[in-house]
């Protein structure tokens, strides 16, 4: 049913582990594997219609440590529509208005989705719906003459992909070399789920093998970010998509939509610290929201796990104690402050 990953993150990272876990998902899609990544500004595809776990090349790509990037895509295949070949291999790739966009699509559109997805001047090399697909997505987004994204740029593609995903099962991965786009398609096909990976780093194991490695010796404690995945790879607190969801990533952080992790209650506790001059204890913000102490407990407890907040260094007790005291994130006070300003 082919598979799809994503990693975005604030900085180039290897996707060794990753792409580790992945390789194995091509014993249930052997019809081709591709990975794509930047390590400028144009796209870099790597690519064989060939079972992921048989390639020399996919193995060297695992182990190289010289393959580094802040966006990879990558995709092992089960033909649906399209013969096994290069051309009908997942990731596509092309330039429009000086950036090269990289796509890999998962699920398969009914026959008569031609006559609807009109193609501009970007023609397919192959046969598969999906490059059908993408070269339909730069025509539209060339006419909408679109060179730098928005929030509003973000809302017309996702109504875009819920246009296609009309035609048939439509997970996809998108990217401009700045931006991940993840799709999950409006019925839960196959699924798309995705993991938060930041310090403090630990042990984690791989689902598909009796492997475990502990990040906290390999990983740059700076680096943050995303890896998003068709099932989960590993033994972490992967999320689902919601049905029909975009979900848009740049320099490690979630962009669209802006309050995806978080709750009304989490909210409005980033609005009453965020608006505080000084950092405000547990007892404060209890007084001040007036919601079951064990509620706001358990969000503070959420916004900590998602670095939304900080408890002060200085504190002499623990996090869910009345004296406890907290400020905002400072790194994701510019993302808080556009919440809040939506006035969800």
């Amino acid at each position: 049913m082919c598979e799809l990953l994503g990693l975005c993150f604030n900085q180039p990272v290897r996707p060794r582990i990753s792409f580790r876990a992945f390789r194995r998902r091509g014993e249930y899609n052997p019809d081709g594997w591709g990975l794509s990544f930047y390590p400028g500004k144009s796209a870099l595809v790597l690519k064989e219609p060939l079972k992921s776990m048989d390639s020399p090349l996919s193995a060297f790509v695992q182990e190289y440590s010289y393959i580094r990037s802040k966006i990879f895509v990558a995709h092992v295949r089960h033909a649906s529509v399209g013969p096994t070949g290069y051309d009908n291999t997942h990731p596509f790739s092309r330039e429009l208005n000086g950036r090269e966009y990289v796509f890999a699509h998962n699920g398969t559109l009914r026959r008569n989705f031609k006559k609807r997805l009109k193609l501009g001047r970007f023609k397919p090399l192959g046969g598969t719906d999906s490059e059908h697909v993408f070269c339909h997505l730069l025509s539209e987004i060339e006419e909408r003459e679109l060179e730098s994204w928005s929030v509003v740029d973000f809302q017309w593609l996702h109504e875009k992909f819920k246009e296609i995903n009309m035609h048939g099962t439509f997970n996809c991965l998108m990217s401009d070399g700045e931006h991940l786009f993840a799709y999950h398609d409006i019925g839960g096909y196959n699924g798309l789920h995705y993991v938060r990976r930041e310090a403090p780093f630990g042990p984690i194991i791989l689902i598909d093998e009796d492997f475990e490695i502990n990040f906290a010796g390999e990983k740059d404690p700076s680096q943050r970010g995303y890896i998003i995945a068709t099932q989960p790879l590993t033994n972490e607190g992967w999320q689902c998509f919601n049905p029909g969801e975009l979900i848009v990533f740049r320099d490690g952080e979630i962009v669209y939509p802006l309050d995806r992790e978080l709750s009304k209650l989490e909210i409005e506790i980033l609005r009453v610290v965020r608006g505080s001059p000084h950092r405000m204890s547990l007892r404060a913000i209890i007084d001040y929201i007036g919601y079951d102490k064990s509620e706001i407990r358990s969000a503070i407890k959420s916004l900590l796990e998602k670095r939304y907040l900080r408890q002060d260094r200085r504190d002499k007790v623990s996090w869910d104690d009345d004296d406890a005291t907290f400020f905002t994130e400072p790194r994701k006070r510019e993302i808080i402050d556009k919440i809040l300003r939506r006035g969800i």
